[in-house]
């Protein structure tokens, strides 16, 4: 057995991780889809797509789904952006340890007392904005806050590797810093990006959690997230309606890694032909 997995070139000692991750993820993601194509969680009569239309059609999945949209296309960008920007910084002026400190902070603090820090802040008093029209910001500024220092520590590698001798003849060939910059250092970091964009689009269901503290179950319709869809169906025993709605969202999120790591190929490959 040994032999063949050398010949497939796979190490015998990542057998433990898949197989945990089998029966963990890959066993229950497959075994799902028969829910989902069953009348209920307690009838396996064969319904066909009747779920996913019965879903789609559903005015509080389209008011999830509309709400993680705008939530995923804002938030994750933002902290893409701010994330890199202060790795950059720190790469650049090496500054105390302190600041280290500071960054990773948040990381260590549990959702509980996060959410209880914002409920303080955003939460309560004569303007509420979790109970506005604007509480999504709220959320987007939770999240950011929360995550921003992880992502700093993924970028903050990517740019600890970045070959020295290239960006040492960009100088010699008369570079300015933002030259640098867009030529030569972002095109570098591209492989560590998408890693972290990947890691920040499954951080970024995190969030229910501080929004289930703050709001329950049924928060202000405007943060009303997939996950308190898909949890809200959970506590109803409508399992046939959970994993419709989760395999429907797991294809949005395919296509997204999908195209995240089209982009890393082709920019690997375009500046593999120009060093």
């Amino acid at each position: 057995m040994f032999e063949r997995l050398k010949k497939l070139k796979i190490s015998p000692f990542i057998i433990p991780s898949l197989v945990g991750f089998s029966v963990l993820y890959l066993v229950p993601f497959i075994w799902g889809i028969r829910y989902s194509f069953s009348r209920s969680g307690f009838d396996s009569t064969f319904v066909g797509y009747a779920n996913y239309s019965e879903v789609l059609s559903s005015g509080a999945f389209r008011l999830a789904l509309k709400n993680t949209g705008i939530f995923m296309s804002v938030a994750i960008p933002l902290i893409m952006i701010l994330s890199f920007l202060l790795a950059l910084a720190i790469y650049e002026l090496k500054p105390p340890k302190l600041v280290y400190l500071f960054m990773m902070l948040p990381i260590a603090i549990p959702s509980a007392a996060a959410a209880g820090f914002f409920r303080k802040i955003i939460g309560t008093g004569a303007f509420s904005l979790m109970n506005s029209d604007y509480a999504m910001l709220g959320v987007i500024l939770i999240f950011i806050w929360k995550n921003t220092g992880y992502n700093l520590i993924i970028n903050m590698a990517g740019l600890l590797q970045l070959d020295i001798s290239v960006i040492e003849a960009s100088k010699i060939d008369g570079a300015t810093y933002f030259q640098r910059l867009r030529h030569v250092i972002i095109p570098l970091c591209i492989p560590t990006t998408v890693f972290a964009g990947i890691v920040t689009i499954i951080n970024s269901f995190k969030v229910f959690k501080d929004v289930y503290v703050l709001q329950g179950s049924y928060p202000n319709p405007s943060i009303y997230m997939l996950q308190h869809y898909m949890n809200n169906k959970f506590n109803d025993l409508q399992y046939e309606k959970l994993t419709s709605g989760a395999y429907i969202f797991a294809l949005v999120i395919f296509v997204f890694a999908f195209l995240l790591f089209y982009i890393d190929k082709s920019y690997s490959k375009r500046v593999g032909d120009s060093i």
